[in-house]
């Protein structure tokens, strides 16, 4: 029996913390000016929001480099805490201390994020990662191997290939069919085998074959995985 995989998740307590992250130069700007006196210097400000900005982006390598910003804003505040030990205000030490146990948090519930189903190998950096829909039409592969899609999207597809998948290779790049959407015609190139199943990412199609693809899974009236 086939396992339907659960539709990808929004993951709204990290959206939360990068909307924290990008606000917190704004607040200490506002409380400088009001008081004269900056919690965080630019490096801080700098690697704050620049955290927030790449935690908004659902990507994995994104994630890591907002983890890595947290991580120098962690250290350049500590260091301003350590340089002005007895010589600041102690409210802005405080602060300074709050600041980084905010971050430390906010690294750690990344850091629990880091799992499907909030993020997708096939998302997109700044653009939407096309809908995969649960789909079984048939294919034919390198002009002669059939199988059938286990879900498809503009962008690629899960294909089941009952007999002949130890021919294919992680990589691999061949021709492929899909017979019954007007015959669209394209290169795949294979990024997963597991078991008599193969994940492969499309290339070549233009722009009109892949409205086409769209077009057609959005008529189909077929569930999102």
């Amino acid at each position: 029996m086939e396992t339907k995989s659960p539709a990808l998740e929004r993951p709204r307590a990290v959206e939360m913390a990068a909307a924290v992250l990008m606000f917190t130069p704004v607040l200490d700007l506002i409380m400088m000016q009001r008081t004269g006196v900056a919690v965080l210097n630019w490096v801080g400000w700098v690697s704050v929001f620049g955290a927030g900005l790449t935690l908004m982006i659902r990507h994995k390598l994104s994630w890591v480099m907002g983890m890595i910003l947290c991580g120098i804003f962690v250290i350049s505040t500590l260091v301003s805490l350590f340089k002005g030990f007895g010589v600041v205000d102690p409210a802005i030490s405080t602060a300074r201390v709050l600041d980084c146990l905010l971050v430390l948090f906010i690294v750690g519930t990344v850091f629990s994020f880091f799992r499907y189903p909030y993020l997708d190998r096939r998302q997109n950096w700044f653009a939407p990662t096309g809908d995969r829909f649960v789909v079984v039409t048939p294919v034919v592969l390198n002009g002669k191997v059939n199988g059938e899609t286990v879900d498809l999207s503009y962008t690629g597809a899960r294909i089941s290939v009952p007999e002949e998948v130890e021919a294919f290779k992680k990589d691999q790049v061949f021709t492929m069919v899909l017979s019954e959407i007007n015959d669209v015609q394209c290169k795949a190139k294979v990024i997963d085998v597991k078991g008599n199943v193969l994940r492969v990412h499309f290339e070549g199609l233009s722009s009109s074959e892949k409205d086409l693809l769209r077009q057609w899974l959005n008529s189909q009236n077929l569930q999102k995985t």
